[in-house]
């Protein structure tokens, strides 16, 4: 809030371009959360995860093709391909004493010859689960004997509630898997900030991630000035705020 105070006594409220901070706090962050190294060139920034989404299911396959993800999940993974003009293949995820996972038979057999991509949610929305390093590891194996990309959305990845367990992110696996992966994240749901508008999407191939920049020109808009403001603000400022919340939930 001080930060957005600061931003509006500036009193300009122009077009933004991203600051080179915010680019380096990302860098830094996802370096010291995940072990994971990327380049301020990965990034591409959205006004939103669900614009990431559907840019996402524009930018991979063709008309009327295949888009695939597991359910039950976030309303908006099941709009995007539609909206999209791609066809949703729809594959549930498996119960057993009260554990969540892939039934990865059923989501093989589940795939077309025309399946571009699969909507994974890591952690996942709603079932809880973040998923481990073998269930990411078979996942990714699957997609890429298909050739299938892999969009990531891991906007819960700062709420993990449990000591024991550790998000992967799904970029991390391999460079093989890297390279066929669009991983979507943002601080709005770990520091309730949605309604400003600002995330960004970590694409490492450089092919990728043109096509996803192609998608979205001319109809996604920049991120906003408050957007950009909080953002910087939460991932330099919030360390020991974040923590706090972690052990009040």
């Amino acid at each position: 809030i001080e930060a957005l105070h600061q931003r509006i006594d500036h009193g300009i409220f122009g077009y933004t371009i991203t600051p080179e901070s915010l680019k380096a706090l990302v860098v830094q962050k996802l370096k010291n959360d995940f072990d994971w190294t990327i380049q301020p060139k990965w990034l591409v920034w959205l006004p939103g995860l669900v614009t990431g989404l559907n840019v996402a299911c524009r930018a991979v396959g063709q008309d009327n093709g295949d888009i695939m993800t597991a359910i039950p999940v976030y309303p908006h993974f099941l709009t995007a391909p539609q909206n999209q003009r791609r066809r949703l293949i729809k594959v549930p995820l498996e119960e057993k004493n009260n554990h969540w996972t892939f039934d990865f038979n059923h989501l093989e057999k589940a795939i077309t010859p025309n399946t571009a991509m699969f909507i994974l949610c890591n952690p996942h929305n709603p079932v809880g689960r973040v998923f481990s390093r073998d269930e990411l590891n078979t996942l990714a194996a699957i997609c890429d004997k298909h050739d299938i990309i892999i969009c990531s959305d891991e906007i819960h990845c700062e709420l993990i509630l449990d000591s024991d367990k550790t998000h992967i992110p799904t970029a991390t696996l391999d460079e093989a898997i890297a390279q066929r992966t669009i991983t979507l994240m943002s601080p709005s749901k770990t520091y309730n900030l949605p309604g400003l508008g600002c995330a960004f999407a970590v694409i490492s191939d450089e092919k990728l991630r043109r096509r996803f920049i192609e998608a979205a020109a001319g109809i996604v808009p920049y991120v906003n000035a408050m957007g950009y403001t909080a953002a910087e603000a939460a991932y330099r400022d919030c360390a020991d705020w974040h923590a706090a919340l972690l052990d009040y939930l």
